[in-house]
């Protein structure tokens, strides 16, 4: 292996909830309540995959903007105020590959401003050689089209480098790219992924955190020298 492709959110940065929370007040604001169950589905896609219904809940197009607004002004202050954090082994498994020459790429559905503010907050851009997001590609997860991209940019093909995401959605995304996957659900909901949900994932491994893909490199590393 050459190379490893990220997601961003969820992944490496304990942000999904603060999503979810954002378009709960950001609804509430309007007098509107929006069932948390709903905004739990949203994981892994971004705000326009779920434009239809989101229209449905705030009544115009126009309506879900003002709404988008809000949310936007509620994750800001949570990331400048801390309230954000990282994900456990995030920067050891960045600095691990690193130091083990693999090339990194970052493959986001999440807007570029928005995630450049999370990258800078966290201090992770120097970490990758690679960025491709949510606004850049012509198609979002779980197309292929995000990992596609993300390997042409990194410069690998698909047998080269390997995935690691969060949700089904970049799961899919990713093997339907032809890469393997290290597949972490996030831990701030309850994702219980079934055999039949992963049945069409290239899965390498599954875990509760990032340290899964340490001890799995570390252990091929060993094993070939």
């Amino acid at each position: 292996m050459k190379g490893a492709i990220f997601d961003l959110d969820g992944l490496l940065v304990d942000s999904e909830r603060a999503y979810r929370d954002g378009w709960v007040w950001g609804f509430a604001q309007f007098g509107i309540e929006i069932p948390q169950e709903i905004v739990n589905t949203w994981g892994g896609k971004n705000w326009k995959q779920s434009f239809d219904i989101l229209v449905q809940l705030a009544g115009s197009p126009e309506k879900v903007q003002e709404v988008r607004a809000k949310r936007e002004k509620f994750f800001y202050e949570k990331l400048t105020t801390g309230e954000i954090q990282l994900k456990p082994y995030a920067k050891e498994v960045l600095s691990y590959l690193k130091e083990q020459n693999f090339k990194l790429g970052l493959a986001t559905t999440t807007v570029t401003e928005r995630a450049t503010a999370i990258l800078n907050q966290f201090e992770l851009m120097d970490y990758f050689d690679t960025f491709t997001f949510g606004d850049e590609v012509s198609e979002n997860k779980p197309s292929p089209v995000p990992y596609l991209t993300a390997l042409e940019r990194t410069g690998l093909v698909a047998n080269e480098a390997f995935a690691v995401e969060d949700s089904l959605v970049g799961a899919t995304s990713a093997s339907r790219a032809g890469m393997g996957v290290f597949l972490i659900p996030d831990s701030s909901f309850e994702r219980n992924y079934s055999e039949k949900d992963k049945e069409n994932l290239q899965i390498i491994e599954q875990g509760k955190d990032l340290k899964i893909v340490i001890d799995f490199v570390n252990k091929k590393t060993a094993k070939n020298s």
